[in-house]
C-alpha cells in the first residue's frame, strides 16, 4: 500500500513540476536557443500547431512559416537574450513577458531589436507549447 502511495505522489509530484514556472521557462529559453541554432526538430515539438507569431512589424507567421523561414535565408537570429522576464500562471494557460534584445540578419541585413514581448504558452501532451508570441518596439 505505501509503495503505491509512494508512486502516486511521485506521480502528481512529476506532473505540478512540469506545470510549473520553471519548466515554463526553461521551455522558453530552449525556443530561443532553437530559433538561434536553427533547430527545427525543437521547434516542432516546441511550437504549437495554430501558433500565430507577431513580430512587432505586423508580420505574422504560423508554425511552419517560423520554421520554414529560418532554412530559406529569410531570417537568421544571432542573440536573443531577455530581462525582466515575467510569468502568470492559470491552469494549462501562461504568459511569459519580458524585454529582448534580439539581433538578426533579415533578408541580408543585420538588425538589432528591443521588444517588449508576450508570449502565450499552453500545457499539451505533457509538454509546453508556444501557442501565440507578440512584439512591440521599445
Amino acid at each position: 500500500m505505501r509503495y503505491i502511495v509512494t508512486i502516486s505522489l511521485l506521480f502528481i509530484y512529476s506532473t505540478l513540476f512540469a506545470q510549473s514556472e520553471k519548466a515554463l521557462s526553461i521551455a522558453a529559453d530552449g525556443f530561443n536557443n532553437a530559433l538561434i541554432e536553427r533547430d527545427s526538430n525543437a521547434l516542432k515539438t516546441l511550437l504549437h500547431e495554430k501558433l500565430v507569431y507577431g513580430h512587432s512589424n505586423g508580420w505574422k507567421q504560423t508554425k511552419k512559416e517560423v520554421i520554414d523561414d529560418l532554412f530559406n535565408g529569410k531570417i537568421a537570429y544571432h542573440k536573443i537574450s531577455q530581462s525582466e522576464e515575467s510569468i502568470v500562471m492559470d491552469g494549462n494557460t501562461a504568459t511569459v513577458r519580458s524585454i529582448a534584445d534580439i539581433d538578426v540578419t533579415m533578408e541580408g541585413k543585420d538588425l538589432h531589436f528591443k521588444l517588449h514581448v508576450l508570449q502565450v504558452w499552453i500545457w499539451k501532451n505533457k509538454k509546453w507549447q508556444l501557442f501565440g508570441r507578440q512584439s512591440a518596439k521599445i
